[in-house]
């Protein structure tokens, strides 16, 4: 049973008072179905296991704290105490922001194909019929001439988008020629074609995430989508600068329309896509086209402060990162800046964090000439900039991660990662593939090291 009324929830954080439409799911499974958002689910209570509250089922786990754990509290502002394994074994502390209804709609409440629920802005939404395969869709196209316009043109061959396409991060992003793949004549693949042949769209349904890492940002403007096999489909995206949640935004897609959201959030570093069908709350495929968005480099150096250079062509989306200074000279994004010695870029397969490099590889405890083992606190801050990445060198034979501390608790805890071949789609987490407390070290042991 659910409460189907809208409930004003009050939580008292820090003797502040945050006030948020949600809702309570009662006698509903951990992950339930709450809300017409297939991308929502019920997450209990920390301490109760028939009360909950719906919120947004897909944050980034590395950013969730712990909760206090003798008062099952939370010391953020703005969150509150749930359970949610997914991430950990541990109650965590959830933004309440990503629970209001706007986000997770009641399930009682009616929706139309044309309805935005949107927390904290209100994008544009057009909304066309689709056209036939051969030709292009007719949805309304923005102006995109003072930004990168993104067609995916020969992005890649029928895989994965690589990181550094357009200076970004591609998590779970692949691209395709719908001339040289051919689907169904009522796919919405070809829905969603705007410009050229090509498109990009998730694969299996999994989520779908664009990153840049700090200080750089991004601007996302605008993209036309389409779902690719079935009606009924929410799109949901949420968006973060740096480690804090920006804007979220839910809305209906369909395989034979073509739907051009405008966005304009600004200034991000991370927005992630998901798709569920309404009715089996399953993951769906979704495929974008012509995707509008602004990348900006900061450079910043003692003397001289930020530097925007935001210097990306509209054609190629290359940024052009030589940026003269009168104190430094010429600043070269891929090597240590001469006079401060700020570190700017590592090597392939590792991840920049406060002027070091750090890895993940199957090396049983073992770390490359000029690096050693890192700490478990950075891990957990860090693990989930490692997805999209590969192994270092080898791919690991037991995924308890060994660091600088006596004893192993984080760990890989899905099948489909652990041991496997990268690129990686799961990250360690504390506990995760039950490590906990784990001394003994194994020939190829996933192993996380940092640059001294």
């Amino acid at each position: 049973m659910m409460i189907s009324n809208t409930i004003c929830l009050v939580f008292i954080l820090l003797s502040a008072t945050v006030q948020v439409r949600s809702q309570l799911c009662l006698d509903v499974d951990q992950y339930g179905p709450c809300s017409l958002n297939g991308a929502c689910g019920c997450f209990h209570m920390a301490g109760l296991v028939d009360t909950g509250v719906c919120g947004f089922l897909w944050p980034i786990c590395s950013q969730l704290k712990p909760c206090n754990s003798s008062s099952n509290a939370c010391d953020q502002p703005d969150t509150i105490c749930v359970q949610h394994r997914r991430c950990r074994d541990i109650p965590l502390c959830y933004p309440v922001s990503m629970m209001d209804q706007r986000i997770c709609p009641s399930m009682e409440m009616t929706n139309s194909t044309t309805t935005i629920t949107v927390a904290t802005s209100t994008p544009t939404i057009f909304t066309t019929t689709a056209t036939p395969p051969t030709n292009t869709s007719t949805a309304q196209q923005l102006n995109c001439s003072d930004s990168s316009l993104i067609t995916f043109e020969n992005a890649t061959t029928y895989s994965k988008i690589p990181d550094g396409y357009y200076d970004l991060k591609w998590i779970n992003a692949y691209a395709l020629d719908t001339q040289v793949y051919t689907q169904s004549s009522e796919s919405g693949f070809y829905s969603a074609v705007t410009s050229g042949t090509w498109v990009a769209f998730n694969m299996n349904g999994d989520s779908m995430t664009i990153r840049i890492d700090q200080p750089n940002t991004f601007t996302i403007k605008s993209f036309i989508v389409s779902a690719a096999r079935e009606n009924n489909v929410t799109l949901s995206m949420i968006s973060q600068r740096g480690s804090t949640y920006y804007k979220e935004a839910s809305f209906k897609i369909e395989k034979n329309h073509s739907t051009t959201i405008e966005l304009n959030w600004f200034d991000i570093n991370t927005i992630t896509f998901y798709a569920s069908n309404d009715n089996t709350r399953q993951g769906e495929v979704f495929v974008i086209d012509d995707l509008c968005l602004d990348v900006t480099t900061n450079v910043t150096t003692p003397s001289n402060g930020t530097i925007n250079t935001n210097m990306t062509t509209p054609s190629t989306g290359i940024i052009n990162t030589n940026v003269t200074t009168p104190s430094n000279g010429t600043i070269n994004m891929n090597m240590t800046t001469p006079s401060t010695g700020l570190l700017t870029n590592c090597s392939l397969n590792e991840v920049l964090y406060k002027n070091y490099c750090y890895y993940l590889d199957g090396t049983g405890g073992q770390c490359s000439n000029g690096y050693s083992l890192g700490s478990e606190s950075i891990l957990s801050r860090i693990a989930d900039l490692f997805i999209g990445l590969n192994y270092k060198t080898r791919i690991s034979k037991n995924c308890c991660v060994v660091t600088m501390e006596s004893n192993s608790n984080y760990g890989i805890s899905t099948l489909t990662q652990c041991n496997k071949q990268g690129p990686f789609t799961s990250v360690p987490v504390l506990n995760g593939g039950g490590c906990r407390n784990s001394t003994a070290i194994s020939e190829a042991q996933l192993t996380f090291c940092v640059s001294n």
